[in-house]
């Protein structure tokens, strides 16, 4: 999909600011695509060791980021897996957050 959505609320509106929409880019990272976030060159999404993150582009590439979904699929709209969030050191659980992409944006 050109353009996927992290949307959904969070435990405790943690991260609230690093969701939203996620435009493709044309590079491939890891051998996984890659998103900017829309509005905020700074944030980006792509896969890295098990995990899908959500991080600042600085990061890009590596498996550190402040969302996190432990999944190897291709696509992260395709996954079932329970996406995390970053609650000071740990990650925490946040069943409720979604990836959509397509018609369901």
């Amino acid at each position: 999909a050109p353009q996927i959505a992290l949307v959904g609320p969070t435990p405790q509106n943690l991260l609230s600011d690093q969701l939203g929409v996620f435009l493709k880019r044309d590079e491939l990272v890891n051998g996984y695509p890659s998103y900017t976030k829309a509005g905020d060159d700074g944030a980006m999404l792509w896969h890295a060791g098990e995990c899908w993150t959500v991080g600042v582009a600085a990061d890009l590439g590596q498996a550190r980021g402040v969302v996190s979904l432990v999944d190897g699929c291709l696509r992260p709209e395709a996954s079932t897996v329970t996406w995390r969030v970053l609650d000071g050191a740990a990650f925490v659980n946040a069943p409720e957050l979604r990836c959509l992409a397509g018609d369901a944006l």
